[in-house]
C-alpha cells in the first residue's frame, strides 16, 4: 500500500516537478516520507475521477521547509502502478497497487533508433539550443519526455499508454506531425517571399 496524493496533474518516469505542499494532510505524508525516505504516489484526479493508473515519485529534493509544515519540495517520478484499491483513511488516500512491468527489452532496436533520428531531426529542424549529444544516449520511451513542458492532458494520455510499444509509435506519430508541419511551413509561399 502506498500514499496518494491525487492532483489534476499527471507526472512520467524520469520527469522532476516542483511543488507546493500547504494542505495539512499532505505536509504529513511528505514528512514520513522525507525522514523514513519512502515513494508515495501521484495520481491524476479531475471532477472527483480519479485514474487508476500512476506513478511512484521519490522526494528528489526539499527546497524550503516553512514552519508551519509547508514544503517546496522537487519530485522525480519513477515507476508506473496500477491501483487496484482505492483506500481512504481519515482524510487522506492510500492505493493497493500492483507494478507495471514495462518490458523495456522487448522493443526492436533498429525501430526504437528510427524514432530516434526523427527525434534529433525534430531538434536541429527546430534549432534547439541543446546538447545534441546528451539526446543520443536515449533507451526507452520516458527518455523522450522527461525534459519536455507536456499539457497535462497529452502526459496522463501518455502515462495510460499500455506498454513501451505503444509509447513509441505514440512518440512516432508525434514526431511526423511536427516534421510535417516544419515541412509545410518551410514550403510556403509566404515564408519564400520574407526570405527573398
Amino acid at each position: 500500500m502506498i500514499p496518494l496524493f491525487p492532483l489534476k496533474i499527471s507526472i512520467l518516469p524520469q520527469e522532476v516537478l516542483p511543488l507546493h505542499i500547504f494542505e495539512d494532510r499532505y505536509k504529513k505524508m511528505v514528512s514520513n516520507c522525507i525522514e523514513n525516505k519512502h515513494l508515495f504516489g501521484m495520481i491524476y484526479r479531475d471532477k472527483g475521477q480519479f485514474s487508476n493508473i500512476g506513478c511512484s515519485v521519490k522526494i528528489h529534493k526539499t527546497l524550503n521547509s516553512y514552519d508551519d509544515g509547508e514544503y517546496d519540495i522537487l519530485v522525480q517520478g519513477q515507476k508506473r502502478f496500477k491501483v487496484v484499491n482505492f483506500i481512504k483513511k481519515t482524510d487522506s488516500w492510500y492505493g493497493e497497487i500492483e507494478s507495471i512491468n514495462e518490458n523495456y527489452d522487448l522493443i526492436d532496436q533498429n525501430s526504437f533508433n528510427v524514432i530516434l533520428d526523427k527525434y534529433l531531426k525534430v531538434l536541429l529542424s527546430l534549432n534547439v539550443n541543446h546538447n545534441i549529444q546528451s539526446e543520443i544516449v536515449k533507451t526507452k520511451s520516458f527518455d523522450f519526455t522527461k525534459d519536455l513542458i507536456i499539457p497535462n492532458s497529452l502526459k496522463q494520455e501518455f502515462l495510460e499508454l499500455e506498454d513501451e510499444s505503444s509509447r513509441m509509435q505514440y512518440i512516432d506519430q508525434f514526431l511526423d506531425t511536427i516534421l510535417k508541419n516544419s515541412d509545410n511551413q518551410s514550403n510556403s509561399p509566404l515564408k519564400d517571399n520574407i526570405l527573398n
